[in-house]
């Protein structure tokens, strides 16, 4: 009887660790494309979030001046009346953004249409600047307001190169600018470079403010 030996083919030791290597180190590679994606996914949808808070909040601003026939600026606190009472106030938080009459504007609530009872939320919005983790995607950081009259930085010329807005005029309109970071990352405090700088800036005229300085210079 011949026995035959039979052989086993299988893969060397260091064929086994070389084919480990060379996927492990494609499957880094695909990680750190996934990562970088993603990232940059996140970080866009959370600029969305503040540019579309923003642009919210200095339109609801802007709506209220139209409004109103009094117009103040005090202690970091815009307040806005009509026939001497209190139409809305806004002060910053940098906890909860803007705070429109005592609430957070994204908290605002309406009467429910139908009369049902409770309440339902006038928009979807969101103020979210800090996870609970601790990481901190935007900040809020500033805001300011001034009348035309003050703010020295806006010019409005007529073609002759004279100024075509009379004082009455500058001080009835008013430019409220905002100012806010988008971190996303563990520290407000970034170098230049590490975070981006969104500013916000809305004109708002007063017709009430207005004819209420015109008619008592008369």
């Amino acid at each position: 009887m011949i026995v035959r030996p039979k052989y086993i083919r299988a893969f060397t030791l260091i064929e086994t660790v070389t084919a480990l290597t060379i996927s492990g180190a494609i499957f880094i590679g695909v990680f750190a494309i996934f990562s970088i994606l993603n990232n940059k996914f996140e970080a866009e949808l959370v600029r969305g979030e503040l540019v579309t808070y923003c642009n919210y909040v200095l339109d609801d601003m802007s709506q209220s001046i139209r409004l109103a026939d009094v117009v103040l600026y005090n202690n970091n606190a815009i307040i806005t009346k009509v026939n001497r009472k209190p139409l809305h106030t806004y002060t910053l938080s940098k906890e909860e953004g803007i705070i429109k009459d005592g609430i957070p504007i994204y908290e605002e609530m309406q009467n429910n249409p139908n009369n049902s009872g409770g309440s339902q939320k006038k928009h979807l919005l969101s103020f979210i600047p800090k996870k609970k983790n601790g990481f901190i995607k935007y900040i809020l950081d500033e805001w300011s307001f001034d009348s035309l009259e003050q703010n020295n930085n806006t010019l409005y010329y007529s073609a002759d190169g004279r100024n075509n807005i009379d004082g009455n005029l500058k001080e009835s309109a008013f430019v409220i600018k905002m100012h806010a970071k988008l971190i996303m990352g563990w520290d407000e405090d970034c170098l230049p470079g590490e975070c981006e700088k969104l500013d916000f800036e809305r004109f708002a005229f007063s017709p009430g403010v207005y004819f209420n300085k015109y008619f008592n210079k008369m």
